[in-house]
């Protein structure tokens, strides 16, 4: 039988033991892993990250479906096909003509052989003349 003194401390320990559990487990599920296309071809069913460069000329928005489609290529050369769906960014065109680097989260969808992201963080160069570094827009759907 466990003394009626180490009762409360006891109770104090699980409580604090269940909430670290329940705060790693949490922590754990919103983490988002950085893949290559290859590896973002086979991860399906959970959302991971993927980085890239736009391709030129390949940037179409479905007005209809309100869905932007282009293709992105890393630095391996491998391509991408990419659709964001959400209303498009007045500055979308602007950005993506000048970006840099983008960075994709979302699901590979097998069934359309696309990459269908959910948020897209598109990198340009600075707009200010003579200073380095990059500005980046963040674009949600």
């Amino acid at each position: 039988m466990i003394p009626r003194k180490a009762i409360g401390p006891l109770i104090g320990l699980t409580v604090i033991v269940a909430t670290m559990a329940f705060t790693i487990s949490t922590m754990k599920s919103t983490l988002i892993s950085k893949l290559t296309f290859a590896e973002a071809r086979k991860a399906t069913d959970t959302t991971v990250q993927i980085i890239g460069t736009p391709v030129s000329g390949t940037m179409a928005y479905d007005g209809t479906a309100h869905a932007l489609h282009f293709a992105m290529q890393d630095e391996t050369g491998a391509t991408m096909p990419v659709t964001f769906k959400g209303p498009k960014p007045e500055d979308m065109d602007s950005a993506m003509a000048k970006a840099t680097k983008i960075t994709a989260q979302g699901v590979f969808d097998p069934k359309q052989s696309t990459f269908v992201a959910e948020n897209l963080l598109v990198k340009c160069p600075s707009k200010y003349q003579g200073q380095t570094g990059a500005t980046e827009r963040s674009y949600k759907s």
